[in-house]
């Protein structure tokens, strides 16, 4: 069984309690997760191959508490402590990448990594959205080995004040919507990132399963292959 880390970005119990919750449901008992909060300052950020030598592979939640942007003031608290945020997972990320460690991120995880790739994320009045949305897979998706294995389209569950406004440097756009230009990315073979809930039940446009699926494939197709 793949042993997995979720690091989280929440300072509220119920938050923190509801997402992992929500993580450990939607792997389906397929993996033992475990998880940190990017709000600790003790751990040794600095040495990302100490903090995942015991795992096969990490997972960044979301975050309703801060924002890379939302349209606040640059010493909006909020905003100073995602900026903090990005500095402290930034060398687990670039850890994953040259490592091919496997790498997943939802809403804030999949904002975070995109902005240290140039993705300019920023509060887009005509993308930031909550509920249910559709996410249709393109022509690169479909030959991707985790989102070729589920449906062209499905629906998903949002909610997000920022938005990835372009495409991130060495990213590979895997899907989009009407009111989301970059929902799914992939950079390198190992490490992608939604801009959607897949670990949220959404019993939305037609009760499609796909969203969670995601995970799933994630799971097979990159951790186990």
């Amino acid at each position: 069984m793949a042993k997995l880390l979720l690091i989280q970005s929440r300072t509220k119990p119920g938050s923190i309690k509801r997402e992992f919750n929500n993580f450990t449901r939607a792997l389906g008992g397929l993996s033992k997760l475990d998880a940190l909060s990017a709000l600790d300052e003790r751990l040794a950020w600095t040495y990302p191959d100490e903090i995942l030598k015991d795992y096969d592979g990490v997972m960044f939640g979301g975050s309703s508490d801060f924002d890379l942007h939302g349209g606040r003031d640059e010493k909006d608290p909020a905003r100073i402590m995602a900026a903090i945020i990005l500095s402290r997972v930034r060398m687990i990320v670039r850890y994953a990448l040259a490592e091919e460690k496997p790498l997943f991120g939802v809403c804030f995880g999949h904002q975070l990594i995109a902005e240290m790739h140039g993705g300019e994320v920023r509060k887009d009045e005509g993308q930031g959205k909550r509920g249910a949305h559709e996410v249709v897979v393109n022509k690169s998706g479909k030959s991707d080995p985790v989102f070729g294995s589920v449906a062209e389209s499905f629906g998903a569950h949002y909610l997000h004040n920022d938005s990835v406004t372009m495409l991130p440097k060495g990213a590979t756009l895997l899907a989009s919507g009407a009111s989301c230009r970059f929902s799914a990315l992939r950079y390198g073979q190992k490490v992608y990132t939604v801009q959607f809930h897949p670990e949220i039940q959404c019993a939305c446009l037609n009760g499609s399963p796909e969203a969670s699926r995601v995970i799933h494939m994630w799971l097979d197709r990159v951790i186990a292959s």
